[in-house]
């Protein structure tokens, strides 16, 4: 790949003032788990995958996905929130994925989801943690068939009051006065 078409590809995955978006906790290879979450039994496109990994981002994960090719209707755009979405356009995403572990300035806090070979090694020569696409599409299904969690549960004591005497013993604990009967 020419040094030209090389920075043109790296502007597209830049952000403003030419900074490129490293670190981040997942860089994933969009198109080999969707090949994966298929073979798992989910069947999606870009569209599902993304609002799968937004799972991922609420859970305060920086998550980066690469796709091969131009983006498509509909699909996220470069930058949605904690997820980074970005395009190969007339390049392989291999090659963007590889040049982004190349550039990664903590590569051991980056995980590497693929089951490319040639991604494989390059996570491994930086000491990547490298998860296979198919045992990443099980997880996500995980997260996806798990149940929302709900807030916390409240304390019986909110719902039915303190026990008799409880409060007296609270206030004479911190030196205040029960209240009287008498006044309101």
């Amino acid at each position: 790949m020419s040094h030209a078409h090389r920075s043109r590809c790296w502007s597209l995955l830049a952000r403003p003032y030419g900074r490129i978006i490293t670190p981040v906790p997942y860089l994933i290879d969009g198109n080999n788990l969707i090949y994966a979450m298929k073979a798992a039994g989910l069947e999606l496109g870009r569209t599902g995958l993304c609002s799968l990994l937004t799972m991922l981002t609420a859970r305060s994960e920086r998550v980066s996905v690469i796709f091969d090719g131009p983006p498509l209707p509909g699909v996220p755009g470069p930058d949605s929130g904690q997820l980074d979405v970005a395009y190969s356009y007339g390049l392989s995403a291999d090659e963007l994925i590889t040049d982004r572990i190349a550039a990664d300035t903590a590569p051991r806090r980056l995980s590497v989801v693929s089951t490319d070979r040639q991604i494989r090694q390059a996570a491994r020569r930086r000491r990547c943690k490298i998860v296979r696409s198919e045992d990443f599409a099980k997880l996500l299904i995980r997260l996806a068939e798990a149940p929302p969690k709900g807030p916390p549960a409240e304390p019986p004591e909110k719902r039915r009051g303190l026990p008799p005497g409880e409060a007296d013993k609270w206030l004479k604990e911190f030196g205040l006065d029960a209240p009287d009967d008498d006044h309101p």
